[in-house]
């Protein structure tokens, strides 16, 4: 059988193996599949397989769970690019993910999984107690995941290249789940030796295939779409989220295209009022009162797509890359269903509120989200106000305050 050798032709290759692993074929089969019809494959033809299997009714979950087969298929045929320059630049987003992972990699094999073993051997409380520090370690992956979760998969929302994030986003989601519950094993004074081991040795796996997709797929292909002022928003947006196990990386700024100046600029138009039903405001105004709003305020437009963030509030971290996205991108495939659910009935007049308490695992603050259907006068839908607000406090007041100190 002859190499393919047209791009149409090596993306039906790609999409008959795909569709063998989907149906249930072995590795084994499908690794001698490629190697009749390829040398080596771009990651961009790898993920547009993905794509048009999403496209054609696949369910993004259930590629997740194909996700790991496919490393293994393709893992040592990947093309490789020379790297981008910028990225060995200390302070550059990719090299604070690399050197994260540089340490992350360094825990799990030369502190985590030697641990273990010896641990195993003779289950001494010692060996335990330093187990169950090096998953609290690893547990704060939390946050290298939550920052590409953020910002980067927005950049690749933006140019088109969807189904990797969807797909991705959920891996992220089960390796946290699987690193607590290793976690909660080591928590009984004398855990299950198989049960613990398989727990952990689960855990570091995933965890380490994720670095090999985050450095050998995504990257790569985020490289080829990016420009700086994309970097330069996901560098900004670092602090919000915070590292994992490194301390905070040098400034890094690069070098943006000089603007072009403005024909009206804002400080022309600080003084432009708007009459409200009830009194008026300048410009100025207005955008000094939203920055103080105790609330995240997030506004998606008539077309579902995010076109605003104000108010103070930094529960939950959001992007600049986000902005001009359809809402949808913003959410994991679990949650997303919900969030269809409402833009749906806030499009169709079926319902104009939704509200929301909880709290979250992770933060420890009782949340209260709002979620309002905007209308024109004449009642034309023009988009959607997601209101959030730390209310843990506020739960807790049984006293009136009416004096100051």
């Amino acid at each position: 059988m002859t190499k393919a050798d047209t791009p149409k032709k090596r993306q039906q290759a790609i999409l008959k193996i795909l569709h063998f692993i989907q149906a249930g074929g072995d590795l084994e089969t499908a690794k001698g599949m490629f190697q009749e019809s390829f040398d080596q494959v771009d990651v961009s033809e790898i993920t547009n397989a993905e794509r048009q299997l999403i496209a054609g009714g696949l369910d993004p979950s259930a590629i997740q769970y194909l996700c790991n087969v496919h490393v293994d298929l393709f893992r040592d045929h990947i093309k490789t690019n020379d790297e981008n320059p910028d990225f060995s630049i200390p302070g550059h987003p990719v090299h604070t993910i690399k050197l994260e992972n540089l340490v992350i990699k360094s825990l799990i094999n030369d502190y985590l999984l030697p641990h273990l073993e010896k641990w195993q051997k003779q289950q001494s409380a010692d060996e335990l107690g330093k187990i169950r520090q090096a998953l609290h370690d690893l547990a704060t992956v939390d946050k290298h995941y939550s920052r590409k979760e953020t910002s980067i998969f927005p950049i690749m929302n933006k140019y088109g290249i969807t189904a990797p994030p969807q797909v991705m986003w959920g891996v992220d989601d089960d390796i946290r789940a699987l690193i607590a519950k290793a976690e909660a094993l080591t928590d009984n004074e004398d855990p299950d030796v198989t049960e613990l081991t398989e727990a952990i040795k689960k855990a570091g796996h995933e965890v380490l295939e994720m670095i090999f997709k985050e450095e050998e797929i995504m990257l790569p292909m985020i490289d080829e779409v990016a420009d700086a002022s994309d970097w330069y928003n996901v560098k900004q947006e670092e602090k919000q989220i915070g590292y994992t196990l490194i301390n905070p990386p040098m400034n890094w700024r690069p070098k943006l295209p000089k603007a072009q100046p403005a024909t009206v600029g804002l400080a022309d138009l600080s003084s432009l009022v708007v009459n409200f039903k009830e009194g008026s405001l300048n410009l100025k105004q207005i955008q000094a009162i939203i920055d103080l709003l105790p609330f995240a305020l997030t506004f998606v437009d008539e077309h579902d797509r995010v076109a605003f963030f104000g108010g103070v509030a930094s529960f939950y971290p959001h992007s600049k890359n986000v902005l001009g996205l359809p809402v949808f991108d913003c959410h994991t495939a679990k949650s997303r269903p919900l969030i269809e659910k409402i833009f749906h009935q806030f499009h169709s007049g079926e319902k104009d509120h939704y509200e929301f308490w909880f709290q979250p695992k992770k933060l420890g603050r009782y949340l209260y989200l709002r979620y309002y259907a905007v209308h024109d006068e004449s009642g034309k839908y023009l988009g959607c106000l997601e209101v959030g607000e730390d209310v843990t406090e506020i739960r807790q007041w049984q006293e009136e305050k009416r004096t100051i100190e």
